[in-house]
């Protein structure tokens, strides 16, 4: 998955070499949870996608929330209540409602073609249209849309899904409030979420993690007599108990020690969280390393030293506590004795470590990083989350400090990141103020910082309608500033996980008033690749680039062109995208909307020379490649009917490649050409 900090050369490379944007280095804040039997985090589940708030769902998508699921008790009542066409899921975040959900959905209908609905719309008034989906998931309405409902409107709704031959469960919170109106006005007796037995989540996670009986049968008796017992609870959410298996899994794997698996977990991680903050509040030093921690865990020691040292030099005294101040001779970690205290003994001091050393590469070289890390999962995001609800002093520190992150080493990134996730954990109309800040300054890293910061913070159901209105309104506006934070906003989770919303705000920004500006198109066009890089989005961003590159507005077929140049390049090395392209140029439906978009591309000036290389490295490509091949000649022959302008010099240069594909195909077009004239 994509960031708003990556430039465009950086999606192109990554596609280049993964070709896939994967959630795990993107919600990178240290080992985050998110709720349910899955885990979204960039320890425990590298491959898990942005969970999609509109649109279709993938067949993959669900197929991961089959994966390992374990009947919760409301299940089977559920099923039978979908007879109805709606059921109402009233649960507490964390109990598994969305897991469920889809495989409420996917069970019933015995299809995977499931739907999207964002957690605001209008049920009232809502209609399936065409889009042929057998179930529609509302994951979390919004309490004033449940409330918005009565008894006509909910049997208008199920008449339109009867009519649709779906059916749809609505996600809710379990307040009394939500409970009272369903039960009293709507006549609707919701299905109470809560989590299945610890004990058949564990045992449905772990045969999938370890399938062979001899396996799971190691890995459990390797761990120390009755601490499974003591540690699977029956109050745990599923979520916790995924992070047990992982440990499990990690321990028989010999990556961890089966004695210190207790201290891993993070079921205590809130309660510690003030006694640790406690411990080294006597300590400007430790105290800052301790918060630069819970900011950059996962990244190099080196790293989170530099930024413990620029939040104590940013602090200037303010990290004192009470009056407190360092002795005249104290040592200190910025500057004083130079065997002061080792750098294992600052990290014990906040019950953190460094890892085993880890090589990284970049394309032109490798280097070893080690990274910090707490002993105890998510204790950096409970501490975080402790001082800005506790410590209303911090919070003008905290941001001054995330804002001025160094964009080196992903650092912006992450800041931008923990700004969204405070703002979640921010209370009033303010709490998108200092990504707004951001967004109206006039450097170009400050708009990519805003935009993260939106998109982590638009997984908050609430904070997501807030986000979504902004962005409308600025992808209106004049101010370049605005118009780009928009743009790299539908690069993050707020537009992967609503692909629709983010293309008609792309849209909006390239069509709004203001003077054209190369700086909002190479913005889009960045936002357009993050979206295309998700396989399911595919035949909907074609279809809107189609639209562009159809306009008489010249940015907009402008961006559309040079966004099908970097597309056709980003293909060329064989992989998942390479084979996207195969099979959509050779489909039998007709003709492709990437033909048309190809030629364009070739006749639009900026796009020509990107278009031209791609494609010439496509023909080197298919020398080797017979499938590849025929995509060269199909094109070859698909194009030789539009020879001018870009089309004309590429078959000049298709010419000069025989004997490779596509080349004799070419020669032959431009000899009727040539004796045409």
């Amino acid at each position: 998955m994509t960031t708003a900090a990556e430039t465009e050369a950086d999606l192109v490379k990554r596609y280049d070499e993964v070709n896939i944007w994967n959630v795990g280095g993107f919600v990178s804040f240290a080992d985050l949870v998110q709720g349910g039997q899955h885990l979204g985090s960039g320890v425990f589940a590298q491959t898990e996608s942005v969970e999609l708030r509109e649109g279709p769902i993938s067949a993959e998508q669900t197929a991961l929330a089959m994966k390992g699921f374990a009947e919760p008790p409301w299940f089977a009542a559920a099923m039978e209540r979908l007879d109805g066409r709606v059921v109402f899921l009233a649960g507490e975040a964390g109990t598994g409602r969305r897991t469920g959900a889809l495989n409420l959905l996917q069970r019933y209908t015995r299809s995977f073609d499931l739907r999207a609905v964002e957690a605001d719309a209008d049920l009232t008034v809502w209609a399936a249209g065409s889009t042929q989906a057998r179930g529609y998931l509302v994951d979390g309405l919004l309490d004033a849309r449940v409330t918005g409902l009565d008894a006509i409107a909910l049997d208008r709704l199920k008449a339109e899904l009867r009519r649709a031959d779906a059916c749809m469960v609505v996600v809710v919170r379990a307040t009394p409030g939500i409970l009272a109106h369903l039960g009293d006005t709507l006549h609707t007796e919701p299905v109470r979420a809560v989590p299945p037995p610890s004990r058949a989540v564990f045992e449905a996670w772990l045969a999938t993690a370890l399938p062979g009986p001899g396996q799971r049968q190691a890995a459990l008796a390797a761990l120390p007599d009755g601490l499974l017992d003591e540690i699977l609870k029956p109050h745990l959410a599923p979520a916790q108990v995924v992070e047990i298996v992982t440990e499990v899994v990690r321990t028989a794997k010999g990556e961890t020690h089966a004695g210190s698996l207790r201290e891993h977990l993070s079921f205590t991680a809130a309660d510690r969280a003030p006694q640790l903050l406690g411990a080294v509040r006597g300590s400007a030093e430790d105290l800052a390393l301790l918060l630069s921690t819970c900011v950059f865990e996962h990244f190099d020691h080196a790293i989170v030293e530099e930024e413990a040292e620029r939040l104590l030099a940013l602090a200037a005294g303010r990290l004192h506590v009470g009056g407190w101040e360092h002795e005249p001779d104290a040592p200190s970690a910025a500057g004083g004795f130079a065997f002061a205290r080792t750098r294992r003994e600052r990290l014990t001091a906040i019950e953190a470590y460094r890892a085993d050393e880890q090589v990284r590469s970049t394309s032109t070289y490798s280097y070893v990083t080690e990274p910090v890390a707490f002993v105890r999962h998510l204790q950096g995001r409970a501490l975080l989350e402790y001082v800005w609800r506790e410590y209303r002093e911090a919070y003008g520190l905290l941001v001054e400090w995330l804002r001025q992150t160094p964009a080196a080493d992903g650092r912006a990134d992450r800041a931008g990141f923990i700004l969204g996730q405070l703002a979640q954990w921010s209370s009033g109309h303010r709490a998108l103020g200092p990504a707004e800040e951001l967004a109206r300054s006039d450097r170009p890293g400050d708009w990519r910082m805003a935009a993260r910061a939106l998109g982590a913070a638009s997984t908050h159901p609430v904070l997501a309608t807030a986000i979504k209105a902004r962005l409308r309104g600025w992808s209106r506006s004049p101010v370049v500033a605005r118009r780009c934070t928009v743009a790299l906003a539908c690069a993050t989770e707020f537009g992967l996980a609503r692909p629709e919303t983010a293309l008609q705000l792309l849209h909006a920004v390239l069509t709004g008033p203001g003077e054209e500006s190369a700086t909002v198109e190479t913005a889009v066009r960045s936002a357009v690749l993050a979206l295309f890089a998700e396989e399911a989005n595919r035949t909907r961003v074609t279809a809107s680039l189609l639209q562009w590159s159809r306009s008489q507005s010249t940015p907009e077929r402008r961006a559309a062109c040079a966004t099908v140049a970097q597309l056709l390049r980003a293909a060329g090395p064989s992989g998942e995208a390479g084979e996207w392209w195969t099979r959509h140029l050779l489909s039998d439906s007709g003709l492709p909307p990437g033909l048309e978009l190809i030629r364009t591309a070739l006749m639009e000036p900026a796009a020509f020379e990107t278009a031209r290389t791609a494609l010439l490295d496509w023909q080197r490509r298919a020398v080797t490649d017979p499938l590849r091949a025929r995509v060269m000649e199909h094109l070859a022959d698909r194009l030789a009917p539009h020879l001018r302008g870009g089309v004309l010099r590429l078959f000049t240069d298709l010419e000069r490649a025989q004997p490779a594909p596509g080349s004799r195909k070419a020669a032959q077009a431009l000899a009727d050409w040539r004796a045409s004239l």
